[in-house]
This record gives structure tokens, sequence and C-alpha cells, in this order.
């Protein structure tokens, strides 16, 4: 494996030990991977736009001969204007644009692909679901009528309780109640799968430093246990000096 490689291997997994020193205290080599990170984002951003978009969609055709492709160029240069305090009013000239475009554009896309689409399958066909998983499928991830029936109370039940135009009747309590123990439920679905999802990263990231599922070449080549080891030794002892140190300051 060439120098490179190995020594890219070594700074991630380093990089990964500073953003786990978070959890120790925010300290200055988490602000550096922090800063690193996003300085990186950045740039690999600004490359896929100018390689994706401004360079085929307005260099090359404007060298084409296309010169109505000179006023985005101008909206493009005005957005920098942003910058001055004397004429950055000028900026809202393409801020307007793109809102504009933006609306305009996405209005009915997104409500083809997400209201509609949602509306509809807020409605299941419970004919079809009984042909295919009965009143309840275990193989299907719990599908079936009983879940379709299930969806269409729930809904019903979250649409009536943001229902404030009159007062609630006793029996529209409990269904109140119903919709927030549907919506408490959709709310801890959602918040336990992004939590998994970020295990799922964290234990990739051990995975990493520990070569897990790595080849015998790759293993010998680039040691990533004995780079942990290493690199967490001087991560510690750096934490510590800068812990004495700051403890030495307030003292003082």
């Amino acid at each position: 494996m060439e120098f490179a490689e190995i020594l890219g291997a070594w700074i991630s997994i380093g990089l990964t030990l500073c953003i786990f020193s978070f959890l120790y205290a925010d300290n200055p080599v988490y602000k550096l991977a922090e800063h690193l990170y996003l300085g990186v984002s950045i740039g690999i951003s600004c490359i896929e736009i100018y390689y994706g978009t401004l360079k085929p969609n307005m260099f090359d055709a404007l060298a084409e001969g296309q010169l109505l492709r000179i006023f985005p160029l101008v909206m493009f240069v005005l957005l920098f204007l942003k910058l001055s305090r004397k004429v950055g009013y000028l900026a809202r000239v393409p801020i307007a644009f793109i809102v504009a475009a933006y609306a305009g554009v996405k209005l009915t896309g997104e409500a083809n692909a997400n209201l509609m689409t949602q509306m509809a399958q807020s409605m299941p066909d419970l004919a079809e679901l009984w042909q295919e998983h009965g009143l309840w499928s275990w193989a299907a991830d719990g599908d079936g009528v009983i879940s379709g029936l299930f969806l269409v109370a729930g809904l019903a039940a979250c649409l009536l309780h943001f229902y404030f135009s009159a007062p609630h009747s006793p029996s529209m309590q409990w269904v109140s109640r119903f919709g927030i123990l549907v919506l408490m439920l959709s709310f801890g679905a959602s918040f336990g799968y992004t939590v998994m999802g970020r295990i799922t990263l964290c234990i990739g990231r051990f995975q990493e430093m520990l070569g897990t599922g790595w080849s015998d070449e790759k293993l010998a080549a680039i040691h990533p246990r004995t780079a942990s080891v290493i690199l967490a030794a001087v991560l510690i002892a750096y934490l510590v000096a800068w812990t004495l140190n700051n403890q030495g300051s307030e003292q003082e």
C-alpha cells in the first residue's frame, strides 16, 4: 500500500478520537477536528457545485456563444454583494428570483410527490391487504388489515386532536387522547430511528479503528489497532496537560 493511503488511515483514526474527546470536554483538538470536517465538507460542496452546475451550465455555455447565460452570471455575482454594507441591498434581487423560482417549480412537485402520495397511502385498500397479508403478517413486518385500520383511526384521531374550532365533548376528549398516543408513538419511533442511525455511525467508526473486516494485507500495512492505541495515548496525554493548564490558570 502507498504511504499516502496509510497516512490517511492514521489521520482518519486520529480525527475520530479527537471527535470522541468531546465526551470528556470541549477542547481544542475537538474544535480542530470539527473545523476540519466543516471545511472539507464546504470545499467538496463548492467543487461539486462548480463542476456539476456552474461549469457545464454557465461557463461552457458562454464559451459556446449562449449569451443569455450572462443573466444568471450577473445574478450570481450580485449574491456576493451581500458582503458589502453599501450595496448589499442589491443581493436581494437574485435572492428574490431564487425564492420565487424555487416556490414555482417545487409547488406542484411537492404537492404531487408528498401531499397527494401521503393522502393516498393514508387510505389503504383493505381488500388488497386481506388478500396479501390477512389480518396480520409477521413476515411483512405487521402489515395487514389491522395495521391499515389502525393507520386510518390514528390519522383521524390526530387530525381531530388539532381541531380547536369548537370545544371537545367528553367523547371527543377520548379521541383526542388516542391521537396524542399515536403522536407520541410516531415521535418515539422517529427518535429511536435517529438514535439507531447515530449508533450505527459510531459502530462504523469503532470498526474502522479496530480494523474489523479488513483484509490481512491492509491490516499488516496500516495496523489500525496500534494506531488507535498510540493516538489515544497521545490524545489522553494532551487532555491531561490541557486540563492541568486550565486549572492552573483558574487558580491564578
